[in-house]
């Protein structure tokens, strides 16, 4: 009689595990928060005699929207930064199982 074979060791590797910021939150943040500035900046100024509220408007816009996604981005570097120091290091294991795969076909 032929005796089972057993199943070899699974392989394992060691991984780091660790939660890391969305980019696009951050930048998104940081040009809503360029263009709430800029807005106020315009709005709230003294009025110019060369250009107008709107045209001062959009040229902040400009400026404080580029600005504020730049320091989106920097804000976002520092929380990955932060985020990475909190990783761990852990043991992952590769199953092979088909039981799974069987029954979705």
């Amino acid at each position: 009689m032929d005796s089972p074979e057993t199943p070899p060791a699974p392989d394992s590797i060691d991984v780091e595990v660790r939660r890391s910021p969305k980019f696009w939150p951050f930048l998104g943040a940081g040009a809503f928060v360029g263009v709430l500035v800029a807005l106020i900046s315009a709005y709230t100024g003294e009025p110019s005699t060369e250009f107008t509220r709107g045209a001062v408007a959009g040229f902040l816009l400009v400026i404080f929207g580029v600005i504020g996604v730049a320091v989106g981005a920097v804000a976002y570097l520092i929380a990955d930064k932060v985020a990475s120091k909190k990783a761990r290091r852990t043991r992952a294991e590769l199953i092979d199982d088909d039981t799974h795969h069987a029954s979705d076909a």
